[in-house]
């Protein structure tokens, strides 16, 4: 029993640190080779150019990933993949939340979903830009 729940945390700590290593190469893709970053709404008079756009979504994709990153470095190393977990579900909360204040002739729940099967499905492929977030409606 007791070799039951090392190999459980063992193996949490495997999934946790290809995690770990994923999302350290995702945020310094979104930032370092794409320019991603948030600031890139700031100063604009009139309609934000696309590429503004898509450099603050992957801003902002890096900056809610490094803090998920931070927070969960604040718990022993086998809890990480539980604080994992808990933060996969929230994130799906908040982005089924934002999409539901959509216009719905957008198709926005298609659009979040797309977006959602993107991530799950890089963590098969390894780290990629994934372009169905960038949709003009």
């Amino acid at each position: 029993m007791c070799g039951d729940l090392e190999e459980q945390d063992s193996e949490a700590e495997r999934l946790y640190g290809q995690f770990l290593f994923a999302a350290q190469t995702a945020i310094h893709d979104a930032t370092e080779h794409r320019g991603g970053n948030r600031a890139r709404l700031d100063g604009h008079e009139g309609p934000l150019p696309d590429k503004d756009v898509f450099g603050y979504m992957d801003g902002l994709f890096a900056d809610v990933l490094g803090a998920c990153l931070r927070d969960a470095k604040r718990v022993s190393e086998p809890e990480r993949y539980r604080v994992l977990s808990s933060q996969a579900v929230v994130l799906a909360k908040l982005a089924g939340f934002l999409a539901g204040h959509l216009d719905l002739r957008e198709d926005p729940l298609r659009t979040s979903i797309s977006a959602l099967m993107g991530g799950y499905d890089s963590a098969a492929s390894g780290p990629a830009h994934d372009e169905t977030v960038r949709h003009d409606g």
